[in-house]
């Protein structure tokens, strides 16, 4: 019963360096587009890195950690103002709505017959500058779309971490009902 992009969606790390075609990346982003948000604010903002100069460029910013997606052909930094979305209780909602957005954006990527993997791990400043991301900006995310590589093409270690199964708490342990 549950949605066949969910159960095939994971953060995989081999990419082919295969382009994308200008329809589907459209087709991401316009789900990302359509993504709930708290008081309909729609904090994000996305920018698109796919020309291999640039990309060149922002994979310097990238920590060691993430250096198996310079193969993929898109690299899409989420940003967002810490303000930027609704002001309820003074918690910081744009991070929920960026959040929401990036699942759409995963989702669809599936959906597609593509694989997106979120990152942490990237030097902020950097990216802003090579961007002209404003400074009253965040990068909350960095998230790489391509098509699913060779895992071959990895280390030992992400090679060992690309072919393990997806893991996930049982729902007793997450789960609370009436009470914690």
């Amino acid at each position: 019963m549950i949605l066949e992009e969910i159960m095939k969606r994971r953060s995989g790390r081999a990419f082919s360096d295969k382009p994308i075609s200008d329809e589907m990346l459209n087709s991401i982003l316009e789900a990302s587009r359509w993504a709930p948000s708290c008081g309909n604010t729609q904090a994000w903002n996305f920018i698109v890195l796919r020309d291999p100069d640039v990309l060149a460029q922002a994979h310097e910013a990238l920590s060691m950690g993430n250096a198996y997606a310079k193969a993929a052909p898109v690299m899409i930094l989420v940003a967002a103002k810490e303000d930027g979305g609704c002001p309820a209780h003074n918690l910081p909602y744009f991070t929920m709505d960026v959040g929401l957005a990036v699942e759409n954006m995963l989702l669809q990527a599936v959906h597609l017959g593509l694989m997106g993997h979120p990152t942490a791990g990237w030097n902020e400043d950097q990216l802003k500058e090579l961007t002209g991301i404003p400074d009253e900006y965040r990068i909350v995310t960095v998230v790489f779309i391509g098509y699913e590589g060779a895992p071959a093409m990895l280390d030992e270690r992400l090679q060992e971490k690309e072919n393990a199964p997806r893991k996930r708490k049982e729902l007793s342990e997450i789960v609370h009902w009436n009470a914690w």
